[in-house]
């Protein structure tokens, strides 16, 4: 599969909200290794909202206003920082010029206006153990592989922003509640980069399940 339509994409994104929500109790045992120990009850709420909205019969022209819709239903939906902050990923990817197909090229120039938007909001750099841990390097590698099919870019993706999360367990965190633990939060990851890497492990999961349907 080289490329999705808007309407696969949206499939695609039901799909991921659908398969994030059962990860609430494993992101709140990561979450509560330093932090609140709720973060994954806000990813739960956040992607069930985005689940509510592709069931509905909307329509988008383009993938940047899908995204756009995505990030700002998690906006209203999550709370708190984390909600503000994942948002920033969505509204972000549908700031770019518009795409009518999702490709490893426009996957790479939304994500990398996505992760902009969240060091702008953040104000977090690679190190300060958050969610850039994973973003930043799946972003990198995404755009080292716009000749690549979606398929095969997203293989790549997935497996950086995994390495980035277990980069994260190198750094004390600087953010959240878990910067008051300091150095006791070094060999713990990181939530929020565990998130990202899951997110993109769903993207590649649903092009992997659906090639096999169309090969049977």
């Amino acid at each position: 599969m080289e490329t999705l339509s808007v309407n696969e994409t949206i499939e695609m994104m039901r799909y991921v909200s659908l398969e994030l929500t059962e990860y609430k109790n494993f992101l709140n045992e990561v979450d509560g290794a330093i932090g609140d120990g709720d973060h994954g009850n806000g990813i739960e709420r956040g992607f069930k909202a985005v689940h509510q909205l592709l069931d509905s019969p909307t329509s988008y022209s383009t993938i940047n206003e899908l995204f756009g819709s995505i990030g700002k239903t998690m906006l209203q939906s999550m709370g708190g920082a984390s909600g503000v902050i994942f948002s920033q990923l969505f509204l972000g990817a549908g700031s770019v010029n518009p795409y009518e197909e999702l490709s490893s090229e426009s996957l790479a120039a939304m994500m990398r206006a996505g992760l902009q938007q969240v060091k702008k909001f953040g104000k977090a750099e690679i190190g300060d153990k958050t969610l850039i841990e994973a973003l930043e390097p799946a972003v990198i590698t995404l755009e080292s592989s716009t000749n690549l099919s979606l398929k095969e870019a997203l293989s790549l993706t997935v497996k950086a922003a995994e390495e980035g999360v277990e980069k994260s367990k190198e750094y004390p965190a600087k953010f959240g509640r878990a910067k008051f633990v300091k150095d006791r939060s070094i060999g713990k990851q990181d939530a929020g980069a565990t998130t990202i890497s899951l997110i993109f492990k769903e993207m590649y999961s649903y092009l992997i399940n659906d090639r096999q349907k169309e090969e049977k």
